[in-house]
C-alpha cells in the first residue's frame, strides 16, 4: 500500500509513518512538502491515497479536484475545521475530513481502511460525473463560493480581535499555527570587529537589531525569538507579501545606517530567510521543530550571497505576476527546496 501525505510539520510526519506502519501490513508512506510536488511525484509513483493539509501552495480544490480526476483516493486533514471549509472539501471530491485537533484520536486508521474499500465505487461515480455537460454559471458560482471562505476567516479574526478573544501575541502550547518566518542574519566584516571594543561592537549590534525589531510590526509580524547576532520574526496566516515588504525595509534600514557609520571601509551585510509552514507551538520555543523556521535560518546564514534575501517558492508563487517577473533572479536549489533571490530596482 502506497500513501502520499501533504504536510511539512516533520513531527506529525513522523507521527504519521509509525501510526500507519503499525496498523498496516507492507505500507509505504511518502512525503512532499506541496501539492505541485505531490503532482510531479505521482505520475511516477501513483499513490493508493492522499492525505493533505489544506495549506499546500496552491487552490486546495484545484488540487482535490486534480487528485478526484486521477481516481485518487483523498482525506483532508487540516487545522481549518470550519463548517465552511469541510463542507467545500468535499464538494470538491475529497473522500473524508480530520481536524488536526483530534489527529492523535487514534480513527486515522479506520477512515483510510474506509476510504481504501470504496475507492472502486467512487471511481465509478467520478466517470459518471465527468460524462456530464460542463455548466459554466455554476463553475463561476462555485468560485465565487469558495472565495468567501478566505474573507470568512479574515473576517472572525478581526471579529475575535476587536472582542478580546484573540491576541496577535498570543500562542496556545500544543496548538498547530502556519506561520511564516523571517530570519534576519547580520555579518560584520572581520575588519570592523577587530576595530571595535568588545563594549562598543556589542552596542552597534544592539542599535541595528533593535532597528530591526521596530520595522516588523508595521507589516503584521512579531518578535519570536532574539538571538545575539540574528532574530527570527513570525508573520500568523498567510500574508507573504507582508513579509516580503518587512525585509526590504530591513535592508533598507541598514543601507541608511552603514552611510551614518564614520570611517566604514566595508559595510555592514544583512542576510534574510523567508520560509512558511505549519508549527506546533510549544512555549519554551527551543523545543520547537518546524522545518519552515529551520529553513528560513539556513537561507539567511548559509546562503552565499551578502544582502541577500532569499525566499522559498512557496512565498514565490503567492507575490503578484509582476513582481515574480521583475524582481527576482532565476529560481535556485538550496537544501532540496526551490528558492528565489530578491533583486532590487537598480
Amino acid at each position: 500500500m502506497e500513501i502520499l501525505v501533504i504536510d511539512t510539520d516533520v513531527g506529525l510526519q513522523e507521527y504519521y509513518t509509525h501510526l500507519l506502519e503499525a496498523e498496516f501490513r507492507n505500507i509505504t508512506v511518502s512525503f512532499r512538502p506541496d501539492a505541485r510536488q505531490a503532482l510531479q511525484y505521482i505520475p511516477a509513483h501513483p499513490p493508493d491515497a492522499v492525505l493533505t493539509e489544506s495549506r499546500v501552495g496552491m487552490d486546495l480544490f484545484e488540487f482535490i479536484g486534480e487528485l478526484k480526476r486521477l481516481n485518487i483516493p483523498c482525506i483532508v486533514v487540516s487545522s481549518d475545521s470550519s463548517e465552511r471549509m469541510i463542507v467545500e472539501c468535499m464538494r470538491a471530491g475529497a473522500h473524508d475530513f480530520i481536524s488536526k485537533n483530534n489527529i492523535k484520536l487514534g480513527h486515522l486508521p479506520f477512515v483510510i481502511a474506509r476510504v481504501l474499500l470504496e475507492a472502486d465505487r467512487r471511481a465509478h461515480v467520478n466517470e459518471y460525473e465527468r460524462s456530464l455537460p460542463v455548466r459554466p454559471e455554476f463553475q463561476r458560482m462555485d468560485r465565487r463560493v469558495r472565495d468567501y471562505l478566505y474573507a470568512e476567516r479574515m473576517e472572525k479574526r478581526r471579529r475575535d480581535l476587536a472582542e478580546g478573544r484573540l491576541s496577535e501575541n498570543v500562542f496556545i502550547d500544543g496548538e498547530n499555527y502556519f506561520i511564516i518566518y523571517l530570519y534576519v542574519q547580520l555579518r560584520f566584516p572581520e575588519s570592523l570587529e577587530q576595530s571595535m571594543d568588545e563594549r562598543r561592537f556589542s552596542a552597534t549590534q544592539d542599535r541595528i537589531i533593535e532597528k530591526f525589531i521596530e520595522i516588523v510590526p508595521h507589516y503584521g509580524g512579531q518578535l519570536w525569538t532574539r538571538k545575539e547576532n540574528a532574530v527570527f520574526f513570525a508573520f500568523m496566516g498567510e500574508d507573504y507579501l507582508s513579509a516580503l515588504l518587512a525585509a526590504i525595509e530591513i535592508r533598507a534600514s541598514m543601507n541608511i545606517f552603514n552611510h551614518t557609520m564614520d570611517n566604514l571601509s566595508e559595510e555592514i551585510a544583512v542576510n534574510q530567510g523567508i520560509a512558511a509552514g505549519q508549527t506546533i507551538y510549544k512555549e519554551d520555543k527551543s523545543q520547537i521543530y518546524c522545518e519552515a523556521l529551520n529553513l528560513s535560518a539556513h537561507l539567511a546564514i548559509y546562503g552565499q550571497d551578502s544582502n541577500a534575501i532569499l525566499l522559498t517558492s512557496q512565498i514565490w508563487d503567492h507575490l503578484s505576476a509582476r513582481a515574480r517577473k521583475y524582481l527576482f533572479k532565476s529560481p535556485q536549489h538550496f537544501e532540496g527546496h526551490t528558492v528565489y533571490h530578491f533583486e532590487p530596482v537598480s
